[in-house]
């Protein structure tokens, strides 16, 4: 399996589905910006009571951002399953109700625990902890998995593909978060809601929507090459 094929495969996504995939990067990172900006204008200008009122509003934004997230990567796994594989072509309100949001956000929790005490004990246990486990979430939508079943899962696809895996996933995923946080909107605009919404939903279509579709493409490669060199019974979660 080539870096070049599943680059090429998800590019094609992107061409041939580009509002479904474009445009709901463009609402989602937008809309997750907006709301962290205005958690950060309610706290710089003391709207909430701190300490308490702080790390409310922060944690409320948090969850929020996460939820956007996740609900994307849902949607690009469903889109991928449709355009390359075969899958029913849902639409946008359909994926809605069928993805496993409850076991998405928990498998997303995990990942950022176990990557987090990875690099609490040094950065290289961090990004290989965070690599393993970094198709957990695509695991759950296309194999239908639980959370537990879909880190073992998401370990046993990688672990042969281990540097392809870093290069086509971890590493544009580190980019994507040091792009899309490196914009202070609060700092740079008066008025930072319309710009955070804009910039960053441009940000989303260009970089989210592609290092989101290579990992989904990615999984979808490493789970069929898993599948044809097991025994049916090892695949079992």
């Amino acid at each position: 399996m080539l870096a070049g094929d599943v680059i090429r495969a998800a590019l094609r996504t992107y061409r041939e589905r580009f509002w479904r995939v474009a445009g709901t990067a463009f609402v989602v990172f937008g809309v997750v910006a907006t709301v962290d900006a205005f958690a950060t204008v309610l706290v710089i200008d003391r709207h909430v009571s701190r300490p308490v009122g702080a790390a409310v509003t922060s944690a409320a934004s948090a969850v929020f951002s996460m939820a956007g997230v996740v609900v994307y990567a849902g949607i690009l796994d469903k889109v991928v399953g449709a355009h390359l594989h075969g899958h029913p072509d849902l639409s946008i309100s359909e994926i809605r109700k069928v993805l496993p949001l409850g076991r998405l956000a928990a498998a997303d929790v995990v990942l950022a625990v176990v990557t987090l005490a990875g690099l609490a004990v040094f950065v290289v246990p961090g990004v290989v902890a965070f690599t393993f486990f970094s198709l957990v979430g695509p695991v759950i939508t296309i194999e239908d998995r639980s959370v537990g079943s879909a880190l073992r899962r998401s370990w046993q696809v990688v672990r042969p593909h281990f540097w392809l895996t870093l290069l086509l996933v971890t590493i544009p995923l580190q980019v994507e978060e040091a792009v899309l946080h490196a914009i202070h909107y609060t700092d740079i605009f008066q008025h930072p809601l319309v710009p955070a919404f804009l910039v960053n939903g441009l940000l989303g279509m260009v970089i989210g929507s592609l290092v989101g579709l290579v990992e989904v493409v990615l999984a979808y490669e490493l789970i069929a090459a898993d599948v044809a060199r097991r025994p049916p019974s090892v695949l079992s979660g």
